[in-house]
């Protein structure tokens, strides 16, 4: 119904053409679809496939079953008539995102990698965006698990193919799967650290990578060891931890001159003092979790990420967590050892972990005003 009303709205706006159409009385509800420019239902088709921030999604996978995906765009669009099969074939920016499901314990069928190819072929030279998940990722949670390289490789190998094209990938955790892949057009990357050995991505600008990092987050620059990092990209700006010690938040910062956020959902302690980092950096925002309960070695382990980096962009501090007196006393004992001045703090409770009511209350003022003796502004989330 939103389709049909989207076309009568479109209808007096298009400019006629002859079609083959042209026959039919306008009472009959094939002369509508018919007499749509083609450059128009383009754009139609184009609106309906990017209406969602969800990939249209090529196929099923169950246990031992394998089914396409034919009632969901772009592949209902060409089952209306052969007119717009036509057209929707011949629109390479309704076929440039996919997301396909990989098989489990399925036995293979030989038309899923034909199909995709075909996928692959219709989006032309266009920029890809591809998800390749499990049937477990619909859960909500970002959950990597491994699944039988065999299952699935001859829709990876396709898939990889076309590395070249790929501009926003995300990536599950393939057992025994170690790819050295060119990227030159990928922007943003969603992966397991195990799935990465060698990338080649200079304009890799958003990076979330699954995993728990104590040393060193393994991207950009030779490790601690002195080993060469396999993700090579200079122009990061954004990147996403899941856990992370301060040394390896600090060395992920100094790595990155340009980087201007990071989130870690989780800090871990490894026992180690990262050293002063002098150079400049762009850092504009950082995200950190607080715990209800703060052990020791937490509240270290935060004074020391203040403590060694210098962050004279820093704009914003996001703290997951509500102000509670201990949180902010370890947050006053944090500021007062940083080098550089913090214009805004957010205590931000993470929409998992909102209670059944959280006001404001007196006692959360009173522990959040002697921040401003430190910060200018001082906003609650929850």
């Amino acid at each position: 119904m939103k389709l049909l009303h989207l076309i009568h709205t479109l209808i007096p706006f298009s400019h006629h053409r002859s079609t083959v159409a042209d026959n039919l009385t306008p009472t009959e509800p094939a002369a509508y679809i018919y007499r749509l420019p083609v450059e128009l239902l383009q754009r139609v088709f184009l609106f309906i496939v990017n209406d969602t921030s969800a990939c249209p999604i090529i196929n099923t996978s169950e246990y031992c079953t394998i089914s396409l995906d034919v009632a969901s765009p772009p592949l209902v669009l060409a089952r209306v008539c052969h007119f717009w099969r036509v057209v929707a074939y011949s629109t390479p920016g309704v076929w440039s995102r996919i997301q396909v499901v990989l098989p489990e314990k399925a036995k293979q069928k030989p038309f899923l990698p034909y199909f995709i190819q075909c996928w692959l072929d219709r989006s032309g030279g266009l920029p890809l965006t591809l998800i390749i998940i499990d049937k477990h990722w619909f859960d909500g949670r970002r959950k990597y698990r491994r699944i039988p390289a065999a299952a699935g490789s001859q829709l990876l190998d396709i898939l990889f193919s076309e590395s070249q094209r790929w501009q926003t990938v995300v990536l599950s955790s393939v057992e025994d799967w170690h790819p050295d892949f060119n990227t030159p057009q990928l922007r943003t990357l969603e992966c397991h650290h195990s799935n990465i050995r060698r990338f080649n991505a200079p304009k890799l600008s958003r990076l979330y990578i699954d995993g728990t990092f104590s040393w060193t987050v393994p991207i950009g620059q030779p490790t601690l060891t002195g080993r060469r990092a396999p993700l090579t990209c200079k122009d990061l700006r954004h990147i996403h931890i899941p856990a992370a010690s301060a040394v390896a938040i600090c060395h992920t910062i100094a790595s990155f001159p340009n980087l201007e956020t990071i989130v870690v959902d989780e800090l871990k302690s490894c026992g180690y003092v990262p050293a002063p980092i002098n150079n400049l950096v762009m850092l504009k925002s950082m995200t950190i979790p607080l715990c209800s309960v703060l052990p020791d070695n937490y509240r270290q382990e935060l004074i020391k990420i203040f403590a060694v980096l210098h962050l004279p962009m820093l704009r914003k501090l996001t703290l997951l967590g509500s102000p509670e007196k201990p949180q902010v006393d370890w947050l006053l004992a944090m500021l007062g050892v940083a080098s550089f001045q913090v214009p805004v703090v957010e205590f931000h409770i993470p929409q998992n972990m909102v209670p059944s009511a959280t006001p404001l209350n007196n006692t959360y003022v009173e522990n959040i005003v002697p921040l401003l003796s430190f910060v200018g502004e001082v906003i609650f989330c929850g």
